[in-house]
């Protein structure tokens, strides 16, 4: 709770999905609201050449699928955040994204580039007004 030590809100960093755990992609002030991220860049398994995610699509009953490796959300709520999260991962970049716009979610999406091992961030515009 609290403002922070400077009263600006906590600095809080995104951690990015590349092999070297700690780096951060991007930091946010939060003062009275949340953050959760959900992705399957640290759980998962490869088999036959295909990645497993941890997190389960309830529409299949199958791990999620696709190019997302992580959805990081911000909200007044830290249990809606965490759903929120969760939710937009499985529904994927596409629907997930649009989704978020649509209702105004504070949300970042870090989506795998096809064959360069790279990632791309696409954000919301109410992430991109929150404070840094």
């Amino acid at each position: 709770a609290g403002g922070g030590p400077d009263g600006l809100g906590w600095r809080t960093g995104i951690e990015t999905p590349a092999a070297d755990r700690g780096a951060i992609a991007v930091m946010v002030r939060l003062a009275g609201h949340a953050l959760s991220t959900s992705g399957d860049y640290r759980n998962f398994f490869m088999h036959g050449g295909r990645r497993y995610s941890h997190l389960i699509d309830p529409r299949t009953g199958w791990p999620a699928a696709g190019d997302l490796a992580a959805v990081s959300v911000v909200d007044a709520s830290c249990a809606r955040s965490s759903a929120l999260a969760t939710a937009l991962f499985v529904l994927g970049a596409e629907h997930g994204l649009a989704l978020a716009r649509r209702e105004g979610l504070a949300g970042m999406f870090v989506i795998r580039g096809p064959d360069t091992g790279g990632f791309t961030r696409i954000t919301t515009p109410a992430f991109d007004q929150l404070p840094r």
